[in-house]
């Protein structure tokens, strides 16, 4: 038996206030809250996240890098102490990207050699890159192929925010404690075989 002396709610009132309850795509902002900028990632983008670069020249940043494969840590190393371990290291342009969460990451494509050509798989995530200056996408090695395919969003999605920090900010957090300039370095010494 239904209780007759309780009021029926309006459904359409209902279902109004719940839209008020909607927190706004840049909440954060109302609320006086910024994202700091504390962590900068480097690397090439998982094969499922949509990614975005910076589209101006100077958003990128030539450095000589060292990747210790093993520990999956990257360096930056002065151009004096790159010579002493040249062959251990390789000259790269890190590129600003952000994903759709706002996370900033730095993608390192390795510049040409001194004959001015580069690996195939090189120039296709150079290639790669460009297309993310312009519009969302995700990328997938393609080993029959050997490059990088380019999945582009199948829909506009809205620019990214990026980050008023300059290209130099990005570098010192993604690589805080992790620039190298002296060949005393334990890194460094490591690979001389001095310790």
């Amino acid at each position: 038996m239904q209780d007759s002396t309780k009021p029926k709610q309006d459904v359409s009132k209902i279902s109004t206030d719940l839209k008020s309850l909607r927190l706004k795509a840049n909440y954060g902002a109302t609320l006086g809250v910024k994202k700091l900028l504390t962590l900068v990632t480097v690397g090439k983008p998982k094969k499922q996240i949509f990614f975005r670069t910076h589209s101006a020249d100077e958003m990128t940043f030539d450095v000589m890098l060292l990747e210790l494969k093993e520990s999956r840590e990257s360096y930056v190393v002065m151009p004096d102490v790159a010579q002493v371990v040249s062959e251990l290291v390789r000259p790269v342009r890190l590129h600003s990207a952000i994903d759709r969460e706002n996370n900033l990451f730095l993608i390192p494509v390795p510049l040409p050699g001194e004959n001015g050509t580069r690996n195939p798989w090189h120039d296709s995530l150079a290639d790669a890159l460009e297309h993310a200056k312009l519009k969302w996408i995700r990328i997938t090695a393609n080993m029959h192929a050997g490059g990088y395919d380019v999945w582009g969003a199948a829909v506009d999605l809205p620019e990214p925010e990026w980050p008023a920090d300059d290209i130099e900010k990005l570098v010192e957090v993604a690589f805080r404690g992790k620039i190298i300039t002296s060949l005393d370095h334990p890194v460094i010494q490591t690979l001389l075989g001095k310790i």
